[in-house]
């Protein structure tokens, strides 16, 4: 299966994210709401296109027999940049606090 996700349509942490994502390795569900696309390709590995913090990552192929690593331990020890932890959660954190 080929995926193409958008981290930044969604506003989850980093946490959330990937919990959502272990879902999607674990059982297959595609109904996540950063999921832009997703089409079989004959195989059990999942090829994962990203786009997160501005810029485009991958492709990063999940091996079958990964695929439950992969959801235990977040993709984000397995990819080769380091994503943001926090989103958007509805204020500015970088103001002083009043």
């Amino acid at each position: 299966m080929k995926v193409w996700i958008d981290r930044d349509t969604c506003d989850s942490n980093l946490s959330a994210c990937l919990s959502c994502f272990g879902e999607l390795m674990a059982h297959g569900k595609v109904d996540r709401g950063c999921v832009l696309n997703w089409e079989e390709d004959g195989t059990d590995d999942v090829t994962l296109f990203m786009h997160s913090d501005g810029a485009d990552h991958g492709p990063y192929v999940i091996p079958a027999d990964q695929r439950e690593l992969v959801a235990y331990e977040g993709w984000d020890k397995f990819v080769d940049f380091e994503p943001e932890f926090r989103r958007n959660e509805g204020f500015d954190r970088s103001q002083d606090a009043e």
